[in-house]
């Protein structure tokens, strides 16, 4: 029988990146189900550093969500584990869905990709400066939202506009920033 080694215990911050606070008792859920989630995650976006950080910041929306719940007289969440494991698993697939807003990871190898992701990175950013600067001020900020993981409903609340009237607004957005993206580089080839 082989030996086995004591995987080093999963240490997660109070605070997330952002500053925010996880509560105690969202954080010992956390690290709990935060070895097996985490690991999860970096298989599918394939960097630990994200994956941790998506893991605290969603401890810590929960324990904001909670927080909010009991200042209201609304019930708590009944099953933390549940809710935090669904809440980060679906940040984890929104992350994993903005990557592939504006690339196609199957145009260039896998090298290549390696070799210029910083210098895309640039490009991208640039680009998606550029393409907002034509828009109105609310879609600026409804596509910059969507792109940093907030939900519809965050959304709706801070930019002042209906769920459906961001999708549309989003969704138009993007179409006209990969027609804009594919005739740059229809020019460049």
């Amino acid at each position: 029988m082989r030996p086995t080694k004591p995987s080093p215990s999963f240490l997660l911050n109070s605070v997330d990146h952002l500053g925010r606070p996880i509560d105690p008792s969202v954080l010992s859920v956390a690290q709990e189900i935060g070895p097996g989630a985490v690991r999860y995650a970096e298989k599918l976006l394939g960097d630990p550093a994200l994956a941790i950080n998506l893991f605290e910041e969603t401890a810590a929306t929960v324990s904001k969500v909670r927080r909010e719940k009991a200042a209201s007289g609304k019930p708590d969440v009944t099953d933390v584990h549940g809710y935090l494991f669904l809440a980060y698993m679906r940040r984890v697939r929104r992350q994993k869905r903005m990557e592939t807003v504006f690339h196609d990871p199957n145009s260039l190898t896998l090298a290549r990709q390696a070799q210029y992701a910083d210098v895309q990175d640039v490009e991208r950013s640039l680009f998606l400066a550029e393409a907002l600067a034509s828009c109105d001020r609310v879609t600026q900020n409804v596509v910059l939202r969507r792109l940093e993981g907030y939900s519809w409903k965050e959304i709706e609340r801070r930019c002042g506009v209906s769920c459906d009237a961001a999708r549309k607004r989003f969704s138009s957005t993007i179409q006209r920033l990969r027609k804009a993206n594919q005739r740059s580089s229809g020019r460049a080839k």
